[in-house]
């Protein structure tokens, strides 16, 4: 893993709502990832006009605290975690890692 990457992870509940009954969440967190990624491909959506859809496969150690919540920042873009990160445990010839889709919907 020889990339730079923030995985921004939410918040815990204060325990106190706000007016419309939402959990108030105190602040995030950034932790600073090493990571490999890789395009995963780009679209553009027709229903909505100029809409670009991009993203990444994201790879990174088992350790780090890659949620279905979290925001990863690669090159300062934010992407949202698609779906539950998946485990590849590590084997005889090389260690494990978690794989996350990444998505940027921009327009």
């Amino acid at each position: 893993m020889t990339e730079p990457s923030i995985i921004r992870n939410p918040g815990e509940p204060t325990g106190e709502y706000d007016d419309y009954g939402a959990p108030i969440t105190g602040p995030g967190t950034d932790i600073p990832t090493p990571c490999w990624y890789e395009p995963r491909g780009s679209s553009e959506d027709t229903a909505a006009k100029d809409q670009q859809i991009d993203g990444y496969w994201y790879y990174t150690s088992l350790t780090a605290p890659l949620t279905s919540a979290s925001v990863v920042v690669l090159n300062g873009a934010e992407y949202q975690v698609v779906g539950e990160p998946g485990r590849q445990p590590g084997g005889f010839i090389a260690p494990g890692f978690l794989k996350a889709a990444l998505e940027r919907v921009r327009g």
